[in-house]
Formats: C-alpha cells, sequence, structure tokens
C-alpha cells in the first residue's frame, strides 16, 4: 500500500462503496471506516453506506494540508524532528552544482542532517542569516 492516497481516480461525481472507495484510493477498508470516524461524510440514509467522490476528495485534501509544514527562509524541514527547524550554531555548507545550489546543516534539536534546494539569486541573503560554507563542484560531461 502507498503512504498517499490516490487522487487521480476518485470522480467527484460519483457515489462509491466503502471496499470501491479503497479500491479507488488505493487504501485499505479498514483506513475507510477510519477516515469516517475521524469526519469523512457518508451518505447513511441507504445500505450499503455511499461516500460522494468529492467528499473522499475534500477529505483527502485536507489531511494532507494539515499535515503541511510551512518551513521560513532560515529554517529546514527536519526528517526526525518532524518540523521547521533552525540550523545548529547557524552554520550552513552551500554546494553550488552547475545550475543547482543546496543548502546543508545540521537540526539545532537532534542534530540530524538537514538540506535544502535553493536558487542562485538568494545564496547572498542566506549568507546575511547563515555562517555559509560554499563549496564549487566541477561539471564533467
Amino acid at each position: 500500500m502507498p503512504k498517499q492516497a490516490k487522487l487521480n481516480r476518485i470522480k467527484s461525481f460519483k457515489c462509491y462503496t466503502i471496499s470501491e472507495a479503497a479500491d479507488i484510493a488505493d487504501v485499505s477498508t479498514h483506513t475507510i471506516r477510519n477516515w469516517a470516524k475521524d469526519g469523512l461524510r457518508m451518505l447513511d440514509a441507504s445500505r450499503p453506506v455511499l461516500i460522494r467522490g468529492d467528499n473522499l476528495r475534500d477529505y483527502i485534501k485536507g489531511q494532507r494540508r494539515k499535515r503541511r509544514v510551512s518551513v521560513q527562509a532560515d529554517e529546514f524541514y527536519c526528517m526526525r524532528c518532524k518540523g521547521a527547524r533552525k540550523a545548529a550554531a547557524q552554520m550552513a555548507d552551500c554546494t553550488i552544482t552547475s545550475n543547482r545550489v543546496k543548502l546543508t546543516a545540521l537540526c539545532e534539536t537532534c542534530g540530524t542532517v538537514v538540506s535544502k534546494p535553493i536558487a542562485h539569486g538568494q545564496i547572498d541573503r542566506f549568507a546575511q542569516t547563515l555562517d555559509l560554507t560554499i563549496k564549487r563542484q566541477a561539471t564533467t560531461l
């Protein structure tokens, strides 16, 4: 099973049974029932219980929005802490490879290596807030 439910096959104006919704979203029927307990709107007037496609899509999108973490310009997303964190000691490495720039630092909370891509034009702005060590990697054919 995937980590995210699939939205591309859910038709907004179609009604699905629990098993059909599970198949179409590529999740288990148990997951659909858990979503129903958590707030997924279902049509209870008739049996089998039906779920409108637009309700299913809106519920999945809402769950994704709740999980989203906004990261400020001077912050990184730490996979271990599951949140936005600043660089430890305000130090970071800036690796420039042809047309890509990547900042790498340590999480100030747990010490995990965190990284994020930035644009070439933003290097000076980050250098004002972070102690950057800039590395240029040679390109090869």
